[in-house]
C-alpha cells in the first residue's frame, strides 16, 4: 500500500490537478474509489462500498481534489437522473459523458456544498472544526487559523467577479500613453523630409511607459484563473485588455517556485486596498500549489458524516426563530425541535407557534412512523409548556380558552429536499404540499373535534434543495425575505387544509357575551372540542365534513340560522 501511495505520488506531482465527483450512499466497486486517507468506508454485501460522508477532501500528494455530494443527487440510481455515478469519476475533458456545461455545473454544486459545512461549522462551534478534531460527525484537517487550497480558488474567482469595474480602469490607464509621439527625442535624433517647405518625420519616437506592475499582477491573476479552469471547470469572465500566460507557463511558475519568487519582488509595488488583497491571493495559491509540487502540501478534508444535521440547519436559517424561551426547542422530556418559530394563528388574530422538522431522504423514502408520533409530541409537549406557563399567571400565546376548553390548533409540517432533474435551477423555491402522506400524518382522540388538544395534523412539504443550499450560503445562515414568504406559504396550507376537511362558523355574532356563555354552559358536552372563543371574544365552532355536508347536523340545530354565519380562516 504504501509503495503504491509512493508511486502515485511521484507520478502526479507535476501534472494538472485532478477531480473527482462522488454521491454519498450510493454502492462503488472498491476499485473505482480513489484513496482517501482516514476515511473509512461502510462496506457491503457483494463486496461493494459507500462513503457515509457528504463534503470537501484534497490530497496534498497528488494534487487530487475530491467532492462528496449528498444522496439526495441520485435518481432514479442515476446521478441527477441522467449519469452513471462512475462517469462522475473523471471530471476531464476526456469524460465525453459530460460537456462543458456539465462540469461547470458539478464544479459550482459542489463549492455550493462545500461552503455550507463549513458554514454550518461557523455557526455551531461547539461542533465546529480545528486541526485533528472530530466533533458531531464532523471531521476536517484545516490548520489553525489556514485555509484551504478550495478556499483560495474560490476566493480568486470571487475577486475577479466583484472588480471587473477595477481591472477596466486600471487597462485603460495603462493603454492611454502607448505610442504617443516624444517630439523632442523626435526632433532631436532624426531628419525629416521637406516636403512645399514643411517637414515630415517618417521615424518617430515613442514615448515608453514605465513597467506597469499592476498590469503585470492583473495578467498573472487572469493567467492563474486559466490555469485552474483546466482542472476544476469553473465559468469565469475574461477581460480582453489583459494578455495571459498560457497555463504550462503557469505550471512552470509552480514546478520551479518562481511564482512566489516573483510576486515577492513585486510586493513593494502595490498600495490601494483591492491590488494588495489581490496580491495576497495570489501569493497563498502559489505557496499552496508549489509545496504540492515538492511533495510537502498536506491532505486536507472538511467532511460531514451526518449531513442531515447541516440541512436541518439549512433549513432552520430560512424559517426558524432564533431567540427562543427556554425549554421550548430543547423540551423536558429531551427531543429536540428542528423548526419552531411564532407567527399568527389560524384562529383569531394572536399568535402561536408553528412546528417544522426537516427530512434529509434519499430517493424513495418517505416519513416513517417513528418521525410521525415524534411530531405529535413535539406539539404536545409546546401547547403542555404553555399550559403550565398560564397556571404560572406568566405572559404566554393563548393555546387554551377557559369558556369552551378549546385548544387552538397547532400548526405542524415536514419538509424535505428534493432535486428536480428537469430543472436544476437554484433560484426557484419550487415549494409543494406532498398531500399523499397527509392521512398518515393526523392524530384525534375524538372524531370531530378539532379543538381537541390531540387533534393534530401534520402537512408534508418538498422543497428545492439547490434554492435552500444557495439561499443558506448567500444569506450566510440568517433569514432574509426568504423566511416570511415561506412562512406565509405554509400558515396559507394549513388553513387550506383545515378549510378542507372542515366547515367553519361564527355563532352568535350580535349576542353578550354573558348569552354566548350561557348557550356554552349549556351545551357544553355536545360542544366539547368542536368550539373555540378567540380572544375578541369571538365564537368559531369546526365541523367534519362529509363530502360538501357537515357530519353532525344535529349540532347546528341547536343554533338558528339567523345566528350563525360561516366564518372562513383565510
Amino acid at each position: 500500500m504504501e509503495k503504491r501511495t509512493q508511486e502515485r505520488r511521484t507520478s502526479n506531482r507535476y501534472s494538472i490537478a485532478k477531480m473527482k465527483v462522488l454521491i454519498e450512499d450510493y454502492h462503488y466497486d472498491p476499485t473505482d474509489l480513489p484513496e482517501l486517507k482516514g476515511i473509512d468506508p461502510t462496506e457491503l454485501s457483494g463486496g461493494q462500498i459507500k462513503l457515509p460522508y457528504v463534503g470537501y477532501y484534497h490530497d496534498g500528494g497528488t494534487d487530487e481534489t475530491i467532492f462528496i455530494l449528498p444522496k439526495v443527487f441520485i435518481i432514479g440510481g442515476k446521478a441527477f437522473g441522467r449519469y452513471e455515478p462512475e462517469h462522475l469519476l473523471h471530471i476531464n475533458r476526456e469524460n465525453k459523458q459530460l460537456t462543458d456545461t456539465d462540469r461547470a455545473f458539478l464544479f459550482e454544486l459542489s463549492t455550493w456544498i462545500y461552503q455550507a459545512i463549513a458554514l454550518f461549522c461557523e455557526r455551531h462551534p461547539e461542533n465546529g472544526i480545528t486541526s485533528h478534531r472530530e466533533l458531531a460527525g464532523v471531521i476536517g484537517h484545516r490548520r489553525d487559523g489556514e485555509t484551504t487550497l478550495l478556499d483560495l480558488i474560490l476566493a480568486l474567482i470571487r475577486f475577479g467577479k466583484e472588480h471587473q469595474s477595477l481591472f477596466t480602469y486600471i487597462a485603460t490607464i495603462a493603454h492611454s500613453g502607448r505610442h504617443k509621439i516624444h517630439w523632442t527625442k523626435t526632433i532631436r535624433t532624426t531628419s525629416p523630409v521637406l516636403q512645399d517647405g514643411k517637414p515630415y518625420y517618417l521615424k518617430c519616437k515613442t514615448k515608453e511607459k514605465a513597467i506597469n506592475y499592476d498590469e503585470e499582477l492583473i495578467c498573472l491573476f487572469y493567467s492563474t484563473l486559466d490555469y485552474l479552469k483546466q482542472s476544476y471547470h469553473f465559468v469565469a469572465k475574461r477581460n480582453l485588455n489583459y494578455e495571459t500566460e498560457r497555463p504550462h507557463r503557469i505550471k512552470s511558475l509552480i514546478e520551479s517556485g518562481k511564482g512566489t519568487r516573483r510576486l515577492r519582488q513585486i510586493r513593494g509595488k502595490y498600495f490601494t486596498d483591492e491590488l494588495v488583497q489581490l496580491w495576497r491571493l495570489l501569493y497563498a495559491f502559489y505557496e499552496r500549489a508549489e509545496e504540492a509540487a515538492q511533495g510537502k502540501a498536506h491532505d486536507e478534508r472538511l467532511l460531514v458524516r451526518n449531513f442531515n444535521t447541516v440541512f436541518e440547519d439549512m433549513i432552520d436559517s430560512l424559517i426558524g426563530e432564533k431567540a427562543l424561551p427556554a425549554g421550548l426547542k430543547e423540551q423536558k422530556d429531551g427531543k429536540i425541535i428542528d423548526h419552531i418559530y411564532q407567527d399568527k394563528s389560524l384562529i383569531g388574530d394572536g399568535d402561536i407557534y408553528f412546528i417544522g422538522d426537516s427530512k434529509y431522504y434519499k430517493e424513495g423514502n418517505s416519513v416513517g412512523q417513528h418521525s410521525r408520533y415524534k411530531q405529535f409530541t413535539y406539539a404536545k409537549n409546546v401547547i403542555q409548556y404553555h399550559i403550565d406557563l398560564f397556571h404560572e399567571k406568566a405572559q404566554t400565546l393563548r393555546y387554551r380558552d377557559e369558556l369552551t376548553e378549546g385548544y387552538n390548533p397547532t400548526p405542524n409540517f415536514f419538509i424535505r429536499g428534493i432535486i428536480d432533474e428537469k430543472d436544476l435551477s437554484y433560484s426557484e423555491h419550487k415549494l409543494t404540499r406532498y398531500q399523499e402522506d397527509e392521512k398518515k400524518c393526523s392524530n384525534k382522540h375524538f372524531e370531530n373535534r378539532l379543538f381537541d388538544r390531540d387533534t393534530l395534523l401534520v402537512l408534508t412539504y418538498e422543497i428545492n434543495f439547490l434554492y435552500v443550499l444557495s439561499a443558506y450560503v448567500l444569506s450566510h445562515g440568517f433569514g432574509s425575505s426568504t423566511d416570511s414568504f415561506l412562512r406565509e406559504r405554509f400558515r396559507e396550507d394549513v388553513i387550506q387544509a383545515f378549510e378542507e376537511l372542515y366547515c367553519f362558523y361564527e355563532l352568535w355574532p350580535e349576542a353578550s357575551v354573558e348569552e354566548k356563555e350561557a348557550f356554552v354552559e349549556k351545551h357544553f358536552k355536545r360542544l366539547l372540542g368542536k368550539i373555540y372563543q378567540t380572544e375578541d371574544e369571538t365564537l368559531i365552532l369546526a365541523l367534519k365534513k362529509e363530502g360538501n355536508m357537515v357530519m353532525d347536523k344535529s349540532i347546528l340545530d341547536l343554533i338558528p340560522e339567523s345566528q350563525r354565519k360561516d366564518y372562513p380562516l383565510s
